[in-house]
């Protein structure tokens, strides 16, 4: 194994939460009326795509799948403002809407999709992560509605968590531990 990595939270871990949010969602959400439109299921690219591919096939309501890509890091650092790449053209008017994201860190990112998604007047926009660090967020009020693991203020890869593009594979969530001349730039 990669000394640059130490397990934060097993597979069989991960797995279990997972089905425990799955549960909370069915019980959430089964007052979704059939004849109302499809709940729209949101998944950040590229690091959500793991759990949200997890999370919707336990889902025993009527849902739809779409995909939001959104640039909130340059390199290894946040974005001072994040940006759609696609995403835009969803119309979500008059739906239930449910963000699924991989880690929620500062806020930016949520704070642009909730943005932009209740400007279309949707019936409700909640969000489901895998991951949130409180601790390095920077957008009051930025609270998701369903939370995996609330985690402490490291570097996290695995199970669509990447950096660099590395790491994404992993089977469990891992802290990457960069070399010391790096460490104080990575954050996520």
């Amino acid at each position: 194994m990669n000394e640059k990595l130490t397990v934060l939270l097993p597979h069989d871990t991960v797995a279990g939460r997972i089905r425990e949010l799955a549960q909370q969602l069915n019980q959430d959400y089964q007052a979704i009326r059939a004849e109302d439109a499809p709940v729209l299921v949101l998944c950040t690219l590229r690091g959500a795509v793991f759990f949200a591919a997890d999370l919707v096939r336990q889902l025993g309501f009527h849902c739809e799948l779409e995909f939001v890509k959104i640039h909130s890091y340059q390199g290894t650092r946040p974005a001072d403002v994040p940006t759609f790449d696609l995403g835009e053209s969803i119309c979500a008017t008059g739906r239930h809407v449910l963000i699924v994201e991989d880690i929620v860190d500062t806020g930016h990112t949520m704070e642009t999709m909730l943005r932009h998604f209740n400007d279309q007047k949707v019936k409700s926009v909640r969000i489901c992560t895998l991951l949130d660090k409180p601790s390095r967020r920077e957008v009051p009020g930025i609270v998701p509605d369903y939370t995996g693991f609330e985690i402490d203020d490291v570097f996290a890869v695995g199970w669509g968590l990447d950096y660099n593009e590395e790491f994404r594979l992993l089977r469990d969530i891992m802290v990457y531990h960069p070399d010391a001349e790096e460490k104080g730039t990575l954050r996520r």
